[in-house]
């Protein structure tokens, strides 16, 4: 068997070689198959050229060229063409290779920048949310507290003005009393008369608007109760007869007394609805109005005959009472006369 030349198996060694790296840069980079097979078909190209060239020779030229040196110089030039385009094919592989590394480094870069930027954006997110959390937080807390002050504000206001009222109260009840007292109001009149005109006073003044603001209607009512019975020591210690009471009390006052006290207490200009609450000042104001008639048409017993329109128009009421029940009745009946007017009046 004809034995190999040396030279033709370090070729083929080489080309073997250079197979297989091509074949990895190929499972590496798939573009490099392409290029390569471009890359030899070029160079193939030219050297077909060159080989066609001397097969067209004759004898004769390929002795001139070997003579003149021509021939070696077309085989270093046919071999340069193949070094030139494994080398160019070997340098376009690196090229590709480095730029792909580039490429594959930057793409790094550009994703751990992007989630540095994301865990920038979540942990600011969260430290929003946080803060608006807080703000809604304080926002609640600064509502509920301005409900509290408000709320307290609101209490302290009641209690002052409360506390003014009654303060208004006191002093209009002690000026009304102590003047009553002293004998400045309410002179020469009947005790019975006094009393009347004095709780009409007090229910008149500030002590009303007490009762309608506080709901309060005992304290000034048994403060004036026990004022007038600690002032009057001579009233009956008994029960007595509420006519006979009256008629001994019209009878002592003049004639222009009986018609300002009637004036006053105005008993027939009072809608029905109103007489029904004050059956007592019904029978005073009756009595008073009664007893002013000329003396040709007035009742023998003015009080006596009011009680009995009383009974039959306006309530059943009793014919006896002492001191205190009289007393209190006519405060009750003037007070509650008053609040329902000005009630009437407030809505």
């Amino acid at each position: 068997m004809m034995k190999i030349p040396d030279t033709y198996e370090s070729k083929n060694t080489f080309f073997s070689s250079s197979t297989q790296t091509l074949e990895q840069l190929q499972k590496r980079v798939p573009g490099v198959g392409d290029k390569a097979i471009i890359d030899l078909i070029n160079g193939i190209q030219i050297n077909k050229d060159i080989v066609r060239y001397r097969k067209n020779r004759g004898w004769f030229g390929n002795l001139i060229s070997q003579l003149d040196g021509s021939d070696h110089k077309r085989q270093i030039l046919l071999d340069g063409n193949l070094i030139a385009g494994q080398e160019a094919l070997s340098n376009w592989v690196l090229e590709l290779t480095d730029s792909l590394k580039i490429s594959q480094v930057a793409l790094e870069i550009t994703q751990n920048s992007l989630l540095e930027a994301r865990d920038a954006i979540r942990n600011q997110k969260q430290r929003l949310q946080t803060q608006e959390n807080a703000i809604i937080q304080l926002s609640e807390q600064f509502n509920q507290l301005a409900q509290q002050v408000g709320t307290r504000l609101n209490n302290l206001e009641s209690r002052v003005r409360k506390l003014e009222v009654r303060v208004a109260a006191n002093e209009d009840l002690d000026h009304i009393v102590t003047a009553w007292a002293a004998g400045q109001t309410y002179t020469k009149l009947p005790w019975a008369i006094q009393i009347t005109l004095l709780a009409r006073e007090v229910f008149s003044s500030s002590v009303i608007m007490y009762e309608l603001e506080t709901g309060d209607k005992d304290r000034f009512r048994q403060l004036l109760v026990n004022k007038i019975l600690a002032h009057h020591k001579q009233l009956p210690s008994s029960f007595f007869g509420l006519g006979d009471l009256l008629d001994q009390s019209w009878a002592t006052m003049t004639n222009d007394d009986r018609e300002l006290t009637a004036g006053l207490l105005e008993i027939r200009s009072i809608p029905q609805q109103r007489l029904t609450n004050i059956p007592h000042l019904f029978v005073i104001g009756t009595t008073l109005e009664l007893a002013i008639l000329p003396e040709e048409v007035r009742p023998n017993k003015p009080a006596q005959s009011a009680i009995h329109l009383c009974r039959h128009q306006i309530d059943s009421i009793s014919r006896t009472t002492d001191a205190r029940e009289f007393i209190t009745t006519i405060v009750e009946e003037t007070a509650n006369d008053c609040l329902a007017i000005i009630s009437n009046f407030s809505n």
